[in-house]
């Protein structure tokens, strides 16, 4: 009996310790995460909105909550887009995605903010493509290109740019489904839209 409760004592003491440990760990960690979703969120605010379309935004809130942000044109007061995060639930995971639309509703670009799908197939959402080939190469070494490097980005964002929100669906002649992942590609999808229509229609 004395075996068991000292035994129990130990195994509360380990415990309180490993908890004291991930709790330290946590209070250290926290605000370098916090800031490199800051850092991410701002890359992609520039990202998605082109500044040729808009250089200013103003945030509107909802229960002092981030809803959407309005973008203007310089000294402009009426809005030329919005830029919104999208969230439903896809194969394994919320996915978060952040959109820019022009105030007619096209989409300027889409970038996912969050996800933890299926490594291979729901999360090659965030894929790039790679254009490295053997005759890029030879290019490169005979002729070479002075200009700044465009920067990759991946393939099924991509898809995005330039449609209008109300009329976007996974189709042949629409957004092409990741294969094997037809569900996060589709509740990307259909949070953009869902989204995209509710600032639009309350405009």
């Amino acid at each position: 009996m004395n075996n068991i409760f000292r035994f129990a004592i130990i195994l509360l003491l380990v415990n309180l310790v490993a908890a004291s440990i991930l709790a330290g760990v946590y209070g250290i960690t926290k605000p370098k995460i916090e800031a490199h979703k800051i850092l991410a969120q701002e890359e992609a605010l520039r990202e998605v909105m082109p500044e040729s379309i808009g250089d200013r935004l103003e945030p509107i809130k909802e229960d002092g909550q981030i809803k959407y942000w309005q973008v203007f044109k310089g000294s402009s007061s009426r809005p030329a887009a919005y830029i919104f995060v999208a969230k439903k639930y896809g194969y394994s995971s919320i996915i978060e995605t952040m959109v820019g639309m022009k105030k007619d509703g096209t989409i300027t670009g889409i970038r996912i903010l969050s996800q933890n799908e299926t490594p291979g197939l729901g999360a090659k959402m965030i894929e790039i493509v790679s254009n490295r080939t053997i005759v890029n190469a030879i290019k490169n070494i005979f002729f070479k290109d002075k200009s700044p490097e465009e920067k990759a980005l991946p393939y099924f964002t991509e898809q995005f740019k330039g449609l209008d929100v109300k009329k976007i669906e996974i189709s042949d002649g629409g957004i092409q489904a990741i294969t094997g992942a037809t569900i996060s590609s589709k509740a990307v999808v259909d949070s953009i839209k869902a989204h995209g229509l509710e600032i639009l229609n309350a405009k």
